[in-house]
Formats: C-alpha cells, sequence, structure tokens
C-alpha cells in the first residue's frame, strides 16, 4: 500500500498534501488509526519529494491539518463517550497502553498529549485519553498543533534530506557509499 502512495505522488505531486492530510486524519482516528500506516506514509512521501525537489512546505501544512482534524475528533468522541469508546474490543491489544497514557495524563497533562503525538503505541489513542480527562480542549489543541508540527516535520524532512542527498549527490552520498551502505 505505501509503495503504490508513493509512486501515486511521483506521478501526482499537486495530490500529495490532500494524501497526506487523509491519511493523517484516518491515523489520529481513535478506533482505526493503530492499522493506518501514517508515519511510514509520510516517510515514502517525503522520500519521494527529495528526490524530486517538491517544496516540504505544502506536504507538511497537509500532514500537520490531517492529524489535528483527527485527533481533535478523537479527543470530542472521548469526551462525549468516554470509557465507553475505550471499553472497545477493538482496544483489546492496547490495553496497557490505554493504562499508560491515562497515568500520563494526570501526571503531565498536555505534555502528555504532546509526547503521544509521537510515540507508536499511543498515537491513535491520546486524543480520546485526554477528552476523557479533565484536559481543557484549547490545551489540548495548542499542545496537539505543535506536536503534529513536530512529527510531521521529522517524517517528511528526514526522508527528504535523506533522499535528496542519496539522489542528487553531495557529502552524505560520498559518506554513504564510501562506507558501503
Amino acid at each position: 500500500m505505501i509503495h503504490a502512495l508513493a509512486h501515486f505522488v511521483l506521478a501526482h505531486a499537486h495530490w500529495a498534501p490532500l494524501l497526506l492530510a487523509l491519511v493523517a486524519f484516518a491515523e489520529a482516528l481513535v478506533l482505526i488509526g493503530t492499522f493506518v500506516p501514517g508515519s511510514a506514509t509520510l516517510v515514502a512521501v517525503g522520500a519521494a519529494a527529495g528526490a524530486l525537489h517538491l517544496p516540504l512546505l505544502p506536504l507538511l501544512l497537509g500532514a500537520m491539518a490531517g492529524a489535528v482534524a483527527g485527533d481533535t475528533l478523537s479527543f470530542f468522541l472521548g469526551r462525549r463517550y468516554g470509557p465507553r469508546l475505550l471499553s472497545s474490543p477493538r482496544l483489546d491489544k492496547r490495553r496497557i497502553w490505554i493504562v499508560r497514557g491515562e497515568k500520563a495524563l494526570s501526571r503531565w497533562g498536555d505534555l502528555a498529549v504532546f509526547a503521544g503525538r509521537l510515540l507508536p503505541p499511543t498515537r491513535a489513542l491520546m486524543p480520546a485519553l485526554a477528552g476523557t480527562s479533565v484536559l481543557p480542549w484549547w490545551r489540548f489543541l495548542i499542545a496537539d498543533v505543535i506536536a503534529a508540527l513536530v512529527w510531521a516535520a521529522l517524517h517528511l524532512g528526514a526522508a527528504a534530506f535523506v533522499t535528496h542527498a542519496l539522489v542528487h549527490g553531495g557529502w552524505f552520498n560520498a559518506w554513504w557509499h564510501a562506507h558501503g551502505l
């Protein structure tokens, strides 16, 4: 699936920001997010962008907007349905991460929201957990926007940098090949 998305981006670069927004949105949803390869998709699209000299800002904004929209929906699903949502059988394999996320939220609040976006096991859970907590929505939103920016920039930027350096030469390409990698 990721290979097909990367090829789609290569053929239709103007659709890449929307594609990233949709993937990031789906990955942020509480019940299905753990099954969506959002980070891998960002890396694949970032690599394609680095190889093709595509501007990263539209990609970054698309991924960030989708992540914040999905996280916000999950936050309000958590606020509305609370423990019933988190006790879904679909989340049985994530029970330990739910407990850890609840403890982190009670201890660190919005910093846990920031960390939750960056850690794959809690990425789709933390917004709903924050919705069930006493954390105000505006504090959740501030932490989430910053975390989504960092998340998207790290995945897209690192992949674009490495691929650009390998495809177009420079010191990194020379180092890579000198070490037999």
